[in-house]
């Protein structure tokens, strides 16, 4: 079985991630697709409480889009939402647990940084021991 990780933002770019994955598994149905999206966690800074804050910038429209995707992949499809405060690492590393043969993602997120690649998407391309597919 061939396993692709797809990271999700909401931003346009990873819109495109999720419609190559749509076709791709339609040409073969023995893909496992893992949908990822990142949660952000912020340290509490001045407060030093020790105690980090979860920035939800309301995951449950994520969660909701993210599920029927899945439920419309001809193929097996689950959903991981990870937190953390990088989300490259947490892409890759994820990829890394789950023995993905591939990760699709966004050229841009919705961290607004100007160019080909945006920070996220240049760090897993650089970091990652897992073939990036890049969807413009």
């Amino acid at each position: 079985m061939y396993r692709v990780l797809v990271a999700y933002d909401g931003s346009e770019p990873s819109e495109r991630a999720l419609e190559m994955v749509s076709r791709m598994v339609v040409n073969d149905t023995d893909m496992e697709v893992i949908l990822v999206h990142v949660v952000l966690l912020f340290s509490s800074g001045a407060a030093a409480t020790g105690i980090d804050t979860v920035l939800l910038d309301d995951v449950s429209p994520i969660q909701d889009k993210l599920q029927s995707i899945a439920s419309s992949l001809a193929s097996y499809a689950r959903i991981k939402i990870l937190r953390g405060s990088s989300p490259a690492d947490l892409i890759v590393r994820c990829a890394i647990e789950e023995e993905c043969d591939l990760i699709i993602m966004g050229s841009r997120g919705r961290g607004g940084v100007k160019g080909y690649l945006g920070s996220v998407s240049y760090a897993v391309v650089k970091d990652s021991p897992i073939s990036v597919l890049i969807a413009k």
